[in-house]
């Protein structure tokens, strides 16, 4: 579930720019935060002059706005600047994407110079960027994970990777067009499943960024080709990705020919960025993916000149500035749909840009305001356990120093649910609506959700209800200590249909300046990562994100109950004083581990693994190391046990963090 921040009524710089928004309203104490849920899209725009200059001086009454056609009337507008309060500082994420596959060595190391030039001019403290290779043969490779070192990013921009052998293409033309006296040639004939499995790739980059708050750009260098007839659904697809995860890709051709200093294509436009057409209206073969990509999300597309760095401050500049317009609709949209979206400003020597649509997802407090949530919330609080049971852990992590992200994980036992046959499926619905208190009895933070179950057969279902259901969400919270209550309950199966699982939940606080670690996930599932989020730094970004360390995905566990013979792991997160960006004048000490099994019983010590180095998990630039190890419990019978973690240096007394869990 996704979470956002900001203040109600003012649309602060710290609102995101995605829609349906979970805000935050600060308490009068600055203490934890009361969370509510208002239905409201948002919706950012970059506004320019003629001379390329932003445009600072508008205001609410210059905007229109339509959704699917409707004009919208605009409640909220603001100007979003970089500069936010020191405590909570902003981050902007900028991925430079290089398709290797359609541009000559020649035309890579320019474009690379280029981007050299626009790290050493426009890199800073808030600025987290990152460089990913694409090869037709290899795919996506991350050269360099998010990083605000321009040390880091400059060293990952100079090495060319090697071109595909297998050229994207046709036979014959060798990725090399002729180019006569008359201007640059078109582009060549294309194998069209080539630049398939780029868009694919692109898409892939753009759902592991889909989870970061705000506005996110994406600098997109390829040779560009003309959209054919077979790719203009790909290419559509990609856009909606794209307009879903709120990217704006900003487009620059490295020039198939390789020379590197012209248009990519005849249809390339010039660096206004202006835009010709709807990016829903892909109908005919003159588009280019590169022009139509940027058209589409609200880039720009940029021509290759010996300028390009300065052209690319735009991308940084765009990022740190622009106008934040809210509304609510006034038609309710199901979940998960998508709506075209337009956006006008009132004077004819500005030009405007903003993404062509959105797509609703789920708030963290779905159920607020609704009778079934304020039912679950009494139930929570009531001493009825209900028939339904269920299990849960709530591991924690650093968002940001003295903010903790918790991982809300449950494993309900599904019996009691029952499925009724709606529109030729077998459905059910479970809501959810989760509390946490105060020790004066206040409430800190609230989630809901509900959770559609739909199957196709009866086996399916038989077979459904024979295991636990595995449950997820996550929320913000500050430190201190909490009791949470969460309460279910599904409709189907009437008023018996109800249950409720509470347990504590301590949040150490930690204000960044000294080493610290998070809470204990455990956990019987643990894969290799599916995606980009292997590579990614999905550490550093903002939102819901999944627990990955080294490549491997950590699935939290909602029970605390293991089998003896079972090899459960182990996923925590230590982290390094922030440094702003910084570098020590002296070596840090390294860091190190030690995890350990006592009796709960008796404190006698059943096991350690002894202390050990987690340089291995370090990444350059990055306060955060995730950890994923085996819980050493091979050698126990069964019995009631508590796992200890240190994280330590070799001076200095250790960061203690302990999980109770049972053997069977």
């Amino acid at each position: 579930m996704r979470f956002f921040a900001g203040q109600i009524g003012s649309l602060s710089p710290r609102i995101s720019s995605l829609l349906l928004v979970a805000v935050i309203v600060h308490a009068q104490d600055a203490g934890p935060v009361l969370r509510s849920e208002t239905r409201v899209v948002l919706a950012d725009a970059v506004a320019m002059d003629k001379k390329g200059k932003f445009a600072q001086d508008l205001t609410q009454k210059d905007f229109k706005i339509w959704e699917d056609g409707k004009e919208q009337t605009i409640t909220g507008f603001s100007l979003e600047s970089s500069g936010v309060s020191p405590e909570r500082p902003s981050k902007h994420y900028i991925a430079m994407f290089f398709d290797t596959s359609t541009a000559g060595q020649t035309g890579q190391m320019a474009v690379r110079q280029e981007g050299i030039r626009f790290v050493d001019g426009f890199a800073s403290p808030d600025r987290y960027m990152a460089v990913i290779n694409y090869n037709f043969d290899g795919g996506v490779r991350v050269a360099q994970n998010f990083t605000t070192d321009r040390d880091l990013l400059k060293k990952a921009l100079a090495v060319v990777p090697g071109t595909s052998n297998s050229t994207p293409t046709a036979a014959g033309t060798g990725g090399n067009p002729p180019r006569g006296g008359r201007g640059p040639a078109p582009p060549p004939a294309v194998d069209t499943f080539a630049y398939r499995s780029m868009l694919a790739s692109l898409r892939s980059l753009v759902n592991s960024l889909a989870a970061v708050r705000g506005r996110k750009a994406l600098v997109f260098f390829s040779g560009g080709m003309a959209v054919s007839g077979d790719l203009l659904r790909d290419l559509q697809e990609t856009i909606d990705a794209c307009n879903k995860a709120n990217v704006a890709v900003y487009t620059v051709g490295a020039g198939p020919g390789g020379n590197g200093g012209g248009n990519t294509s005849a249809s390339t436009p010039s660096t206004t960025g202006r835009v010709g057409r709807v990016a829903n209206d892909l109908s005919t073969e003159d588009q280019n993916i590169a022009r139509s990509l940027s058209e589409g999300t609200g880039g720009i597309s940029f021509l290759t000149t010996n300028d390009l760095a300065a052209s690319l401050g735009r991308v940084a500049q765009e990022q740190d500035q622009y106008y934040l317009l809210a509304y609510t609709p006034t038609v309710d949209s199901p979940e998960g749909s998508c709506h075209e979206l337009r956006v006008k400003v009132d004077r004819s020597d500005l030009e405007v840009r903003a993404r062509k649509g959105y797509c609703t997802s789920k708030p963290v407090d779905l159920l607020s305001g609704k009778a079934v949530g304020k039912d679950l919330e009494a139930r929570a609080a009531g001493s009825a356990p209900g028939n339904i049971k269920a299990m849960m852990q709530l591991p924690w992590f650093y968002s940001a120093p003295n903010v903790a992200r918790v991982n809300l994980a449950m494993d309900i036992v599904p019996a009691a649910l029952k499925f009724q046959k709606d529109k030729g499926k077998f459905h059910s619905e479970l809501d959810l609506a989760g509390v946490a208190y105060k020790m004066d009895g206040t409430v800190a933070a609230r989630i809901s959700d509900a959770v559609k179950l739909d199957f196709d057969t009866q086996q399916q279902v038989d077979a459904f209800l024979k295991t636990p259901y595995h449950y997820e969400n996550q929320f913000e919270i500050a430190p201190g200590e909490y009791n949470f209550r969460m309460a279910f309950s599904a409709e189907s199966s009437g008023t018996q249909g109800f249950g409720k699982v509470e347990g504590p939940l301590k949040v150490d606080p930690w204000n960044g300046k000294t080493l610290s670690a998070s809470g204990l996930a455990l956990s019987h599932d643990a894969h290799p990562a599916a995606d980009l989020a292997a590579s990614l730094d999905v550490s550093l970004l903002e939102g819901l994100r999944p627990l990955v360390a080294k490549g491997t995905e950590v699935v939290p566990t909602g029970t605390d109950k293991f089998q003896a013979g079972e090899h459960p792991v182990l996923y925590f997160e230590a982290y390094e004083p922030l440094l702003a960006g910084a570098k020590p004048d002296a070596p840090v000490p390294p860091v190190g581990v030690r995890v350990r099994v006592f009796d709960r019983a008796t404190g006698a010590q059943k096991e350690d693994a002894g202390i050990k180095s987690i340089g291995s998990f370090e990444r350059p630039g990055n306060a955060a190391i995730p950890i994923v190890a085996p819980i050493p419990m091979s050698n126990l019978p069964a019995g009631a046990y508590r796992l200890e973690v240190s994280v330590m240096r070799p001076t200095g007394d250790p960061i203690v963090r302990t999980a109770d869990f049972d053997i069977n």
